[in-house]
């Protein structure tokens, strides 16, 4: 495949923004015509690798978390052809050691893209749009990056690495993603959001061609590039979130419907956390924000008290952000935040442990604490 020296540092800052280097190798991987896998331990030898692409090539990917230093060996800074299991020299989920990047893939349906043609510019743009919009939901600005495939619009936020070292983390980004693009799904109709949570999942290459699908004048193939110049900024909210996020069920989505014929809502006041956050505004952080507001957006009255505390950061404060995090919350399903995870994230209740209730919002239920 011709990558020209303008699109190396495309690649280069790709595999930057996937945070990689010191965690392990990164893999390649071709589809079609012929599929094939190779992997590289270092930015020049990912270039040489997509430089090295067959000509009739459809697409080179690239794995979006680091692969453990193990498979190497498999195709080492060369490209094999790719092979199935026993003998599987590709990635799956249990390879994987580290997340150290968020990924989501936006597209737009429409009949011409069922028919296997590239998408139009109006979809495009219709995918921007949805992109631009999950970012504000989200409040991504300051972490996320935003590319085009080539039909579509991909959504790159690095994290601050988390090391998989249980057996939850896979449901627990599951959960996390689901929530996320839960947001936007049905505000755009013929948009696709895929929270992509497969930990060996691989997305298109930066810098490289798209030949997917069968051109027309007005659906060409283009090359994938960035929208947005990348933040290479390392989100820490979102490697605690993802840390510390509880696995919803079923059943739990009732136990968490407020019934306020069953609650004192003024006896929130009397959580040493919601005293803090109204004590000391200035030191509350987004994720004792948004635990915060997981707590109270379910009361009668804590629509208005979110607000409320929240305003007293007058540096900080923003109303449709916070009025939006309060919607999502009472509309998507969100757990309140625990009071170990709020710990997790910094704060010391000097009653955990003697404490009955496990979320501060429960607090509010009428019975002896």
């Amino acid at each position: 495949m011709r990558i020209e020296a303008c699109h190396h540092q495309a690649i280069l800052r790709h595999l930057r923004l996937l945070g990689h280097p010191g965690f392990g190798v990164t893999e390649l991987r071709i589809f079609r015509p012929q599929s094939q896998a190779a992997y590289a331990d270092s930015g020049q030898a990912v270039v040489k690798l997509a430089s090295e692409a067959p000509e009739n090539a459809l697409g080179i990917y690239i794995g979006i978390q680091p692969r453990p230093l193990e498979l190497f060996d498999k195709a080492p800074n060369r490209w094999m052809p790719a092979l199935k299991k026993p003998d599987s020299n590709c990635a799956c989920d249990a390879d994987i050691e580290y997340i150290t990047a968020f990924y989501f893939d936006i597209d737009v349906i429409s009949d011409p893209r069922r028919k296997g043609h590239p998408a139009s510019d109006k979809e495009l743009q219709e995918s921007r749009e949805a992109a631009d919009c999950f970012m504000r939901e989200n409040s991504l600005a300051k972490t996320a990056t935003l590319a085009c495939s080539g039909n579509g619009c991909s959504i790159i936020i690095p994290i601050v690495p988390l090391p998989i070292d249980s057996g939850d983390i896979a449901d627990k980004l599951r959960e996390l993603c689901h929530q996320m693009a839960m947001c936007i799904q049905d505000r755009f109709a013929g948009v696709k959001v895929d929270p992509v949570y497969n930990l060996s999942r691989v997305m298109r290459l930066m810098g490289t061609l798209n030949c997917k699908g069968s051109p027309l004048p007005d659906r060409p193939h283009r090359r994938a590039h960035f929208l947005t110049e990348p933040l290479f900024k390392q989100s820490m909210e979102l490697h605690f979130r993802l840390k510390n996020i509880e696995i919803q069920t079923e059943a739990s989505e009732h136990t968490f419907s407020h019934d306020t014929t069953l609650c004192d809502n003024h006896k929130i006041e009397d959580c040493e956390f919601i005293r803090w956050c109204r004590n000391f505004p200035l030191d509350v952080t987004e994720p004792l924000w948004f635990a915060m507001v997981t707590n109270l957006s379910r009361l009668s009255n804590g629509e208005t008290l979110a607000h409320e505390i929240s305003q007293l950061d007058l540096f900080r404060y923003d109303y449709q952000e916070t009025q939006r995090l309060i919607e999502r919350v009472q509309h998507k399903g969100y757990s309140p935040t625990t009071c170990k995870t709020i710990g997790s994230y910094g704060f010391k209740c000097p009653r955990y442990g003697v404490c009955r209730v496990h979320a501060p919002m429960y607090i509010t239920r009428l019975f002896s604490i």
